[in-house]
């Protein structure tokens, strides 16, 4: 008889199974909801202010001056008349194009902030692509173990009749209820295991209250319609790539700005002056003499900053070259093996299985036998999930590996 507490785990188990789930509808759920991408997008929202704020002109200085003012002596001060009054605007004007050196730095870095939401989208996409598959492959497992059990359940159920007849010993039905209990036993791990996962998955999907929800344990049978892209097509897809080029974009324009900053800029200052009940006019301009700090110090940071960002790329190019040929190349080989040595396996064990039990029934094998036959054939099952689950993440690395997105 099977233990109390396998049957109260099958009632927790099966209340907390709700609505399917499809890798698709869990990778869309999660790349426009995941609470960690409102970081990068406020990122965006912070680097379009900047953006504006480089675009905008110098503010006018506005400036009131007196002169020869006194409190003391006779006659009296008049302060209109005796004093001198000097109302001007000085304006700043940016030489070397400043202003649109401000402009190409604040873009670049706001494509920047666009580029890394799109790097962390891809890196939800891939954790949630192994957490979806590795919930997959344990509900097969569970899947597996029950049918096993059920498979079991009928052989015993042979033996209560003959021990009941008197046809067999009462031993032989004790040694297959030892076994049918222990497959149920690690039925039941498997079903916390696949529950525990699901959990898992609904996390990596950036959800707070988890849900009830399961997957189809056939997805995990039925073909990937996913055509690996090209190394090209992988490379301009990858955000790491598009975010070492745009360092490099940014690094060019800090170049840029930096040098325009070199060139001091023009004070113009235009104005009235009023002086012993005189009215005139007031001009002059200013301009800062580069005699020692002509920002040489910042130039060269940002052209070592540049060389910088070309190392980087090259390193990253040569990453994501060797991640995509890895993933592709292990695709290759799990499903060759999964094709020519599993899939026949799998088909032998079944039959063997099958003739094995027909031939007990006919008094041509003994328990030992039947009772290894369903063994082989459970393992060779556990082999067949293994090895497919093995694939689909081979799978879903390549995925990654070319920046899939839905």
């Amino acid at each position: 008889m099977r233990p109390h507490f396998s049957f109260v785990l099958l009632l927790i188990i099966g209340a907390l199974k709700g609505k399917s789930i499809t890798l698709d509808q869990a990778l869309r759920e999660a790349i426009s909801s995941h609470p960690v991408l409102s970081v990068n997008a406020n990122r965006i929202e912070s680097a379009e202010g900047k953006r504006i704020q480089a675009g905008l002109r110098p503010n006018p200085l506005f400036v009131y001056q007196t002169e020869d003012f006194r409190t003391w002596s006779s006659p009296g001060h008049r302060f209109w008349q005796d004093a001198d009054h000097f109302f001007y605007l000085q304006q700043t004007f940016e030489t070397a194009s400043k202003r649109a050196r401000r402009l190409d730095v604040a873009l670049a870095n706001q494509r920047r902030a666009e580029i890394e939401l799109t790097l962390q989208k891809q890196m939800i996409a891939a954790k949630v692509r192994a957490a979806f598959w590795d919930a997959t492959g344990a509900l097969k497992r569970e899947a597996t173990l029950r049918q096993a059990v059920k498979n079991l359940a009928e052989i015993t159920e042979y033996h209560r009749i003959q021990v009941k007849e008197g046809a067999m010993a009462e031993a032989d039905l004790l040694r297959v209820e030892l076994e049918e209990n222990k497959i149920s036993l690690l039925a039941n791990s498997a079903g916390i295991d696949a529950q525990r996962l699901m959990i898992r998955l609904q996390r990596e999907m950036g959800r707070s209250d988890i849900s009830p929800i399961t997957i189809e344990d056939s997805i995990l049978d039925a073909p990937v319609s996913f055509r690996p892209s090209s190394l090209e097509a992988a490379l301009a897809q990858r955000a790491e790539i598009l975010l070492a080029r745009q360092i490099i974009q940014i690094a060019s324009a800090q170049i840029g700005l930096e040098t325009a900053l070199a060139t001091p800029n023009i004070d113009g200052v235009g104005g009235y002056k009023r002086s012993k009940n005189f009215d005139t006019v007031l001009w002059g301009v200013q301009l800062q003499l580069p005699a020692f700090n002509r920002n040489q110090g910042n130039i060269a940071s940002a052209t070592a900053e540049d060389r910088l960002a070309h190392s980087a790329l090259r390193s990253t190019e040569a990453l994501i070259q060797s991640e995509y040929a890895g993933a592709l190349r292990e695709v290759e080989l799990r499903s060759r093996q999964l094709e020519s040595a599993v899939l026949p396996l799998r088909v032998r064990a079944a039959e063997s299985a099958r003739l094995v039990k027909e031939a007990y029934r006919l008094g041509g094998a003994d328990l030992l036998r039947l009772l290894d036959a369903q063994r082989n054939l459970l393992d060779t099952e556990q082999l067949y999930i293994d090895s497919l689950l093995a694939l689909r993440q081979a799978e879903a690395s390549l995925q990654s590996a070319t920046g899939l997105l839905p």
